[in-house]
């Protein structure tokens, strides 16, 4: 014989775990609409474009290999634009991407550049998200900046290096983390002017792009709006 479950006899437990539930579903389909999960389609398939139009940064020099591209100024406009949990899935899926279309090092490169992105792209947009304006945007970046230089040798020496003279054929890990030792003031300088220049890019970049995204939502809420209002009246009537 069946029994109807009263729900004011409810465990308080059972009651607060769907509660709880609730929120986190509210607060995922709230923070993933359909415009947030669009620009992030759109800035992961430009920052992958941008991979592709690398170039040597310093030509002529022992780290001539080290290639430049703008891919990342994208990561860093959306961690800024739709927020850091943003800015983290485009940099690795730009990465995955990567790896699974052209990549040559077994995803380690890609590994490499996610832990080189992530600091720099985080610190900002997290700091963002609580005092916005231009001065907030300058001042993080510039953290950002000296975090990823903090990190640019361990990551260089631990994973890249190695990675690209072992998968490259050119020697062995050991010898790729020797050769980190032997370059790390041309390494540290590749990526002093490569974060400059991926900051000066997404300082241009980031204002326009901010309020094209605010525009863009603001329709579709209106939108969204005008259809339930006549869904309600529809239901009324």
């Amino acid at each position: 014989m069946e029994q109807n479950v009263n729900p004011c006899t409810e465990p308080e437990s059972h009651r607060a775990e769907k509660s709880e539930k609730r929120s986190l579903k509210e607060r995922f389909t709230g923070y993933f609409t359909a415009t947030r999960m669009a620009y992030i389609a759109v800035f992961t398939a430009i920052s992958f474009v941008l991979y592709l139009l690398d170039f040597s940064l310093l030509p002529g020099t022992p780290v001539s290999f080290l290639k430049l591209d703008f891919s990342n100024a994208f990561v860093m406009i959306g961690g800024f634009t739709l927020g850091p949990v943003a800015g983290v899935i485009i940099a690795v899926l730009k990465e995955l991407i990567h790896a699974l279309t052209i990549g040559n090092t077994m995803f380690v490169g890609e590994l490499a550049n996610v832990l080189f992105i992530l600091p720099y792209m985080l610190i900002p947009a997290i700091i963002y998200k609580k005092h916005k304006g231009l001065k907030t945007v300058i001042i993080t970046l510039v953290l950002g900046c000296v975090a990823l230089l903090a990190v640019c040798i361990p990551v260089n020496y631990l994973l890249n290096f190695p990675a690209f003279y072992y998968f490259g054929g050119l020697g062995t890990w050991q010898e790729g983390q020797q050769l980190t030792l032997d370059l790390w003031y041309w390494v540290l300088a590749f990526n002093a002017i490569k974060v400059v220049l991926i900051t000066a890019v997404t300082l241009v970049l980031y204002k326009p792009l901010s309020r094209l995204i605010k525009a863009t939502n603001a329709r579709f809420e209106n939108m969204r709006g005008r259809r339930n209002r006549k869904s309600d009246g529809g239901k009324t009537a």
